[in-house]
């Protein structure tokens, strides 16, 4: 086999292999909107994890919904003050954390794409329900960890469950301290 020849099928591979490697990196990029059925799962996965928060996170619809609220273009699930509030202020502890973050994201997800509210950032008020069902669902989420684990209940997270009882969690949410400017 000649050199040239050696050469050419080199080339001709590269080509390929490169053409293969834009076209996967074009599809990722190329991603629609936000299919009804995929609004359909993101709603039933917030219902199941309400029930079952550490075994929704786990599973593959958690993975999934995780993945598709980081890709998904037409919607933006950023944190909120009460994330803030239960994951780095403190209100939960131990292991709590992580299901916690996830219960809030699948419960803000769920509220934003029943209501259509694509980016809350750019409404106070919708930002303010934004967070009040982030925060109403991290606390269905605590209760059932709590109910298991006693050893993970946090004074801060029965707080607003009392607050949530009482019907004031709109107030208490309210007056959470702001987010840190990023």
């Amino acid at each position: 086999m000649s050199i040239h020849r050696i050469l050419r099928t080199l080339h001709t591979f590269g080509a390929a292999a490169l053409l293969a490697v834009v076209m996967t990196t074009s599809a990722g990029a190329a991603r629609g909107p936000a299919t009804a059925e995929e609004i359909a799962r993101v709603v039933q996965i917030a219902a199941a994890a309400d029930k079952d928060p550490l075994g929704t996170m786990t599973s593959a619809d958690g993975r999934w919904l995780e993945k598709w609220a980081e890709d998904v273009p037409d919607y933006n699930f950023g944190p909120d003050k009460g994330a803030y509030w239960a994951v780095i202020g403190g209100a939960a502890k131990g292991d709590l954390k992580r299901v916690v973050r996830f219960q809030h994201t699948v419960s803000t997800a769920a509220w934003q794409v029943q209501h259509q509210i694509h980016d809350p950032q750019k409404n106070e008020a919708d930002m303010e329900a934004k967070t009040l069902a982030g925060v109403e669902g991290l606390l269905r989420a605590y209760e059932v960890l709590a109910a298991q684990r006693p050893e993970n209940r946090s004074p801060q997270m029965d707080e607003a469950l009392a607050q949530r009882n009482a019907g004031t969690l709109p107030a208490f949410v309210k007056a959470l301290p702001p987010m840190p400017p990023r």
